[in-house]
């Protein structure tokens, strides 16, 4: 049986490369491809997601699935929220480590979420919130700034650098459920 192609409209070369690896074990051939996708900048992540998963519609006219993840900081008041990927373009891992150092509540959850449509009028979500934690110091070398300074649960206490400097596998990483969830309803 030959598997159709479900595209992932992603630029993260990392993202998809995980999510491959898990829809690979689901016989689902992911494919990837990099639309040019001018996101809306809201705090309700559902809208953002919603709005990504339209526009990717729109412009391939074929089933699509896109992702987004949000980051809530409880000691931050929920900081930085869906603006995660433009603080990684401002803060260098110091300055995560150095806005954080006081606080007490070191908790850090990572919202995933997962939007599927086939017909651009329906759209299937699914959301994986994992917790972690903020390191004192910066560690690891791979990735955005606060993968050096953020420690999921499950992880060891490595920092999410740290696990992809040490090229852990990482398909079967709670942080990918929302991947597990989609393959899941997807291929019943």
């Amino acid at each position: 049986m030959v598997m159709k192609q479900l595209i992932f409209s992603t630029g993260n070369a990392t993202k998809f490369a995980n999510a491959k690896s898990i829809c690979d074990n689901y016989d689902i051939n992911l494919v990837q491809n990099n639309l040019e996708i001018d996101e809306i900048q809201s705090e309700d992540p559902e809208r953002v997601i919603n709005d990504k998963v339209q526009k990717a519609y729109d412009q391939l006219r074929k089933p699509v699935i896109v992702s987004d993840d949000s980051w809530e900081i409880p000691g931050l008041n929920g900081f930085p929220g869906a603006y995660m990927k433009s603080i990684n373009s401002w803060f260098t891992p110091q300055d995560f480590a150095n806005l954080t150092r006081s606080l007490t509540d070191r908790r850090v959850f990572l919202h995933s979420r997962l939007a599927y449509t086939d017909d651009g009028e329906t759209v299937k979500l699914f959301l994986n919130s994992h917790e972690g934690y903020l390191l004192e110091e910066p560690r690891g070398n791979a990735g955005p700034p606060s993968q050096k300074v953020i420690s999921m649960a499950g992880d060891n206490g490595l920092s999410i650098a740290e696990v992809y400097d040490q090229d852990l596998k990482n398909d079967d990483r709670d942080v990918h459920k929302a991947w597990k969830l989609f393959c899941e309803w997807h291929t019943t």
